[in-house]
């Protein structure tokens, strides 16, 4: 009686059904392994890997690239320099006139609708002291309390761009990607679909290591 139970045990975890779950279980490892190896080995070490991945997600991208990636960091003040976080930078136009309040507005927006992705990036507003004077830094921060606003570091912002492929004058108001390492890659202007914003940050992020 014993040995006919223990066949039937051993024929029942042999059945096809069985079987089959087991593939379904490797095969679902092995897809688990895969995608955190193929992330681990897309994290650029060098400037030389960081250009490779650029110009890999660039078939896709929907912003301009920034050719070559710039390190903005002296731009920037140090408390924003030292974040983590992927950076949604505004600079440039005349003043904090519509068309600049609507830049903000819009990527304000896109930084909401990245959903759990938002903790990860943060929105930094770049002037200086001829755009924005005390009164409209007040309301500017009032009506935004999450963007970070900055009234220095323009004039070293289009240095350190001066020999790229984002070379421009700062007439009019444009939005930029930064990366955690303060790598300036990706630009739009205002006549650009500001949704490719957010699907350009969703693509980034996918590929990008949470620190």
């Amino acid at each position: 009686m014993s040995e006919q139970s223990s066949n039937s045990q051993s024929s029942g975890s042999n059945s096809p059904r069985n079987k089959g779950m087991k593939i379904q279980i490797w095969i679902m490892l092995i897809m688990v392994g895969s995608v955190m190896l193929a992330g681990t080995l897309m994290v650029p070490t060098t400037e030389e890997e960081r250009e490779r991945m650029i110009e890999l997600l660039g078939t896709t991208n929907q912003g301009k690239l920034i050719k070559p990636a710039i390190d903005i960091s002296s731009a920037l003040e140090e408390e924003t320099a030292s974040s983590l976080k992927w950076k949604i930078l505004v600079a440039g136009g005349q003043s904090c006139d519509d068309s600049c309040q609507q830049v903000i507005l819009d990527t304000r927006q896109v930084h909401i609708l990245m959903g759990k992705l938002v903790r990860r990036a943060e929105r930094v507003y770049l002037a200086d002291s001829a755009q924005l004077d005390g009164e409209e830094f007040d309301q500017l921060a009032l009506a935004h309390p999450h963007l970070s606003i900055q009234r220095n570091g323009l004039s070293e912002l289009s240095t350190l761009l001066a020999n790229s492929s984002m070379d421009w004058d700062l007439s009019d108001t444009r939005y930029m990607v930064v990366t955690p390492d303060n790598d300036a890659i990706l630009y739009y202007t205002q006549d650009d679909d500001v949704m490719g914003l957010l699907d350009d940050l969703k693509h980034l992020l996918k590929y990008s290591p949470d620190r």
